[in-house]
């Protein structure tokens, strides 16, 4: 009989250890879904407040090399490493995607390492948000290309660092 009391005893204790062991295995993986659907949730926040509006395109006048496009946060959120903003440009059905080139000081000439003769490559006309993009800020984008032509209609398109996208048909006057 007191054999049979310490088997029940020591099988309520084992039970006991082993719930508790399960229960801790799914509160922590109840812990890693709730991590991982609060980081989803939040990005997709930033992504539902986050808007640009591309205002105005024009050849910048000093040379039909260059373009300006004018683009406008006018989201709720500011965005996060504008430097990481992708712009494509081109004409329709040819758009291609336009490697960014940072300004260098003293350097107004573009000799840069990576982007020598600074052929199809954008850089902000004005210092670069740093490295902030603020709610209301209108920043200008400057597009270099060789290929460049009055009369042609281009399509330019800027994607923010978080997938946000708007899209500009312009023609340059002839």
């Amino acid at each position: 009989m007191a054999a049979g009391v310490m088997s029940e005893g020591i099988l309520i204790i084992a039970s006991v250890i082993v719930a508790t062991l399960i229960a801790g295995v799914v509160m922590s993986q109840v812990g890693v879904f709730e991590s991982t659907f609060k980081a989803t949730t939040e990005g997709q926040k930033d992504i539902m407040l986050t808007k640009i509006k591309i205002v105005y395109a024009t050849e910048t006048g000093t040379t039909t090399q260059n373009v300006s496009i004018w683009v406008k946060n006018i989201g709720i959120n500011p965005i996060l490493s504008a430097n990481n903003t992708d712009v494509y440009f081109g004409e329709i059905n040819s758009v291609q995607r336009i490697p960014h080139r940072t300004q260098v000081v003293g350097n107004p000439d573009c000799e840069v390492p990576i982007f020598p003769d600074c052929e199809d490559t954008w850089r902000f006309d004005k210092l670069e948000p740093s490295p902030v993009w603020q709610v209301m800020d209108t920043f200008s984008i400057n597009i270099t290309d060789t290929d460049i032509a009055p009369g042609v209609t281009y399509l330019v398109s800027v994607i923010t660092p978080n997938g946000v996208t708007d899209e500009h048909i312009f023609t340059l006057p002839t």
